[in-house]
């Protein structure tokens, strides 16, 4: 490999892990209008196809370039990431190490359920694998992780405050367990050597933009591609996989699968998102931020809602006053870490109203009370499509904003997402359907990365948006819903 700065001791480079995703993507367009300096891309192509993929990732978010103007801001190095030393020569390590004046750790395998080996490799040994290389730097260059607001794993209700890491309550998905072990990473790290990081987690971050084939997806695109396969190929398609004959069913068919009807996520635009992150990294390091717990949290009880019941002896639904173990860790002063989350929470019953609109076959019922041995060999079915996201359907935690509000003070705020932006995120992705619905786990089908209003407490209207500021928690109509899986 040709390592272009190689020598030229002076140079200031921002790295960038994970670029060509939809998060790196934004993030490096934003990083080429801050300031000047170059941007090193460690990819995993090789520099022509790397190249490409970078343009045309920074193309569908909307930003412009001169081609020139871009190959000259940009190199692409490749890397194998959780291979010793990158898998670059010394040389280009050494080179590599001592230029990077910021690093930006984007990439992550996004898998919900595995495999496990794959997920711990990248975002586990890989992220280990970026410290070291940190750590070979004769400057102290700054660490900006990406990690996930699902490090909270199976919590399910109360406040999640910004410090708190805390494994007691399992996890819902396997790549939620691999991106907690690469934040102990980095905090251990952090301690270990002294040094400062910042580490953002991130919601599920979305875009009403369309999405093409070949340019990275986001959540709703992910989404709209399993249910606009339910669409197009109706109810063969999970018929044929349950073996229950089409003359048992009566059709528009009501499934009922287990969740609650009041469950709650939390979505954010992608580009505030961005804003915010950059807003949260020109701070100096242990600059004064907001202490969790205070103010400046979304939570999923609101003035339409029944305060949600929390007990600190149950796993499934802890204290909201922080963790008493003190597996918080709050004492790692030197990790910033900020929720980048919408301040208001989105009724998942919504989301799915507005998803099922490609799916005039299939209604879905939440039951509370349903266990998985009850469920019908049909809603069997449609469950498998949607691996990976079925533990969320019983959500109905918040997030702490303290110090990411701290931070971007002066930043507008997010705007409340109509049902309109969640329909453009979803349905203009369906000419690539076909290849988004192959079950490709890679595809971004796992919460991250990553907040459409609930509809409003009197109307269960998908078009329903209530006040900003305003919980949407509690705004589904009460008993069952209908929903997408």
């Amino acid at each position: 490999m040709s390592w272009p700065a190689r020598g030229r001791r002076s140079e200031s480079l921002i790295t960038v892990t994970g670029a060509t995703g939809f998060l790196g993507a934004h993030l490096l367009a934003a990083l080429l209008r801050r300031d000047d300096r170059p941007v090193c891309a460690l990819v995993r192509d090789d520099p022509a196809t790397a190249r490409e993929r970078l343009s045309r990732a920074v193309r569908s978010t909307g930003a412009r370039w001169e081609e020139a103007e871009f190959q000259r801001r940009v190199t692409p190095v490749k890397i194998d990431l959780p291979a010793p030393r990158l898998g670059l020569s010394a040389e280009d390590h050494h080179a590599l190490a001592r230029q990077t004046q910021e690093l930006w750790h984007c990439a992550a395998d996004t898998s919900p359920l595995g495999p496990v080996a794959a997920l711990h490799r990248t975002n586990v040994e890989g992220t280990g694998r970026v410290l070291e290389l940190l750590d070979a730097g004769e400057r102290e260059a700054r660490l900006f992780h990406i990690s996930t607001a699902f490090v909270a794993g199976e919590r399910r209700e109360g406040m999640v405050l910004e410090d708190t890491l805390d494994e007691r309550y399992g996890f819902a998905t396997l790549y939620e367990e691999s991106k907690y072990r690469a934040e102990v990473l980095v905090r251990d790290w952090s301690q270990d050597k002294g040094r400062p990081a910042v580490v953002f987690r991130p919601s599920l971050l979305v875009t009403d933009r369309p999405a093409r084939t070949g340019e990275p997806r986001h959540w709703l695109a992910v989404q709209a591609a399993r249910t606009s396969l339910l669409g197009r190929q109706g109810p063969a398609l999970v018929l044929r996989a349950s073996g229950v004959p089409a003359e048992d069913v009566t059709f528009p068919y009501t499934a009922r699968v287990p969740g609650r009807p009041d469950a709650v996520v939390n979505l954010l635009q992608v580009d505030w998102a961005v804003a915010a992150m950059l807003r949260c990294a020109a701070r100096e390091p242990g600059e004064a931020r907001g202490v969790g717990g205070a103010k400046g949290v979304n939570s999923p009880s609101g003035p339409s809602s029944p305060s949600t019941p929390s007990s600190p002896s149950s796993p499934s639904s802890p204290s909201s006053q922080g963790d008493p173990s003190g597996l918080d860790r709050a004492s790692d002063l030197l990790v910033t870490t900020y929720h980048v989350s919408h301040p208001q929470d989105c009724s998942v019953p919504w989301l799915m109203q507005i998803a099922l609109e490609t799916c005039d076959w299939l209604d879905v019922e939440l039951d509370p009370e349903l266990t998985p041995e009850r469920m019908r060999p049909l809603d069997r079915s449609l469950m498998r499509l949607a691996a990976g996201l079925d533990p969320y359907w019983w959500s109905r935690r918040g997030y702490d904003r303290s110090g990411l509000e701290a931070a971007t003070a002066g930043l507008e705020p997010p705007a409340a997402l109509s049902a309109q932006y969640v329909r453009s995120g979803m349905t203009a992705s369906s000419s690539s359907a076909g290849s988004a619905c192959a079950g490709s786990a890679s595809a971004g089908t796992s919460p991250d990365g990553t907040s459409p209003p609930g509809t409003s407490p009197d109307s269960t209207s998908p078009d329903s948006t209530p006040p900003a500021g305003t919980s949407t928690a509690g705004s589904a109509p009460k008993g069952a819903v209908t929903a997408h899986v």
